[in-house]
């Protein structure tokens, strides 16, 4: 592939043996014309030569037109939408973290990736604008959506700046009560201000606020707990849903992909769509969650036994079995992990919409990818199964330090237990 144009506009930094500059990364595209992914390159001349260079992402894609469009300044309003969301990310995150590690002489990539972690405004809205453009260049993605949609949510309630001295327990009842009167579920509520938390905590461990001004913790402001939904299902339920008669492949597939979920210890969607059929060995899956795995020091691997139910799902609607390929054909066309949680997102909803036109036509309450984890654990819970086995095959540390010297369960248990959970 011929090379592109190196330096795009205004977004370029280099001093002190450090060079920040903006690049349309073509490596994996399978046509170089086609949409590939926009990322800061950080150089360090002083690094070793082999570890010398570190990529970010910007959470944009562009065709090759489009990136020379781009480079030439085009004033098409898409162009300068996109233009403008790099140069905020550039002026207000990137070369800012960048250049202060540079002056000082301490830059390393691991200082950098810690400062982007930690990026504070002035004031609250800023402050959430700056924390999702580094969870970006950080590949958070997940975490950035929840963090737009509290934005979005505060914008709602208050279409003006908002002070970090204006953050004061009357101002988060109010603002609860507005959630509440716009008919959030006390989940979301809950969320909404435990992002903000987040970002006050930021906010006072870097000195924007004092310690008297936090609004948060006893005598002052609560996060509500809402009680908690039954979402697991019955077996009996289950198995009318395993059984029933589907209208078409659509609902078929997104049946078949909930029982899977269900019978591979509740995994939720984000891991079964990235699994591999190099994840499998001697008829299991070895997988880690996604969710836990960034956050948590002890990785826990978990291990799912393939049913012959399961089997038949992977045969029925998988790719063909090649060390490289996805089980699950959703992701094959994905390059950027903006594009695999885009692609994840749409298997989940379409999934959503179609298991609950099962379940109203069966006469069962409303169900969603989430009640698959529950009713794994909730049936081998009340089938007697030891505690510590669901413990270890839903990836949690064990809960009290007596199940923390039970060894790992050998192939034959784990078939034993997850066969309980069959409706046949």
């Amino acid at each position: 592939m011929k090379k592109e144009k190196e330096k795009a506009s205004k977004l370029f930094y280099s001093e002190f043996d450090v060079t920040v500059n903006i690049t349309r990364v073509t490596k994996h595209a399978k046509n170089y014309d086609d949409a590939c992914p926009l990322k800061w390159c950080i150089y360090h001349k002083k690094a070793r030569k082999e570890n010398n260079r570190i990529y970010y992402t910007t959470g944009v894609s562009l065709n090759k037109t489009d990136w020379d469009r781009y480079l030439d300044g085009s004033t098409a309003k898409a162009i300068i939408e996109i233009a403008k969301s790099l140069q905020n990310n550039f002026d207000a995150v990137i070369k800012p973290k960048v250049k202060d590690l540079a002056e000082k002489g301490t830059f390393t990539f691991d200082a950098l990736s810690t400062k982007l972690t930690k990026s504070v405004g002035t004031d609250l809205k800023q402050s959430f604008r700056l924390k999702i453009q580094s969870l970006v260049s950080n590949d958070k993605i997940g975490n950035s959506v929840v963090y737009q949609c509290t934005l979005r949510s505060i914008e709602m309630f208050n279409a003006k700046d908002i002070l970090f001295s204006e953050i004061t327990p009357k101002w988060l009842e109010k603002y609860q009560r507005y959630m509440e009167q716009k008919g959030l579920r006390y989940s979301t509520i809950g969320m909404y201000l435990r992002t903000i938390r987040a970002i006050m905590n930021d906010a006072k461990n870097n000195d924007v606020i004092s310690s008297a001004l936090y609004p948060f913790g006893e005598g002052k402001f609560q996060i509500p707990i809402g009680e908690g939904r039954e979402l697991a299902m019955e077996i009996n339920d289950i198995k009318k849903i395993a059984e029933y008669d589907c209208p078409s492949k659509t609902i078929e597939m997104c049946r078949d992909l909930w029982i899977f979920s269900y019978l591979c210890n509740g995994a939720n969607f984000g891991d079964i769509l990235r699994f591999k059929f190099s994840d499998i060995k001697d008829g299991e899956i070895y997988f880690y969650r996604k969710k836990t795995k960034d956050t948590t020091k002890k990785k826990i691997e978990i291990v799912a036994p393939i049913l012959p139910e399961m089997q038949s799902i992977i045969d029925k609607w998988g790719n063909a079995p090649t060390a490289k390929a996805y089980i699950f054909p959703f992701l094959n066309d994905c390059n950027t992990e903006i594009e695999y949680k885009k692609q994840i997102h749409n298997v989940i909803r379409l999934t959503n919409k179609n298991i609950k036109k099962v379940t109203s036509d069966l006469k069962l309450p409303d169900i969603s990818t989430y009640n698959c984890r529950h009713s794994y654990t909730t049936i081998l819970a009340k089938l007697r199964v030891p505690e510590s086995y669901i413990d270890q095959a839903t990836g949690h540390a064990p809960s009290t330090v007596t199940k923390g010297y039970i060894g790992k369960y050998n192939k034959k248990e784990r078939i034993e237990y997850n066969s309980l959970l069959l409706w046949k």
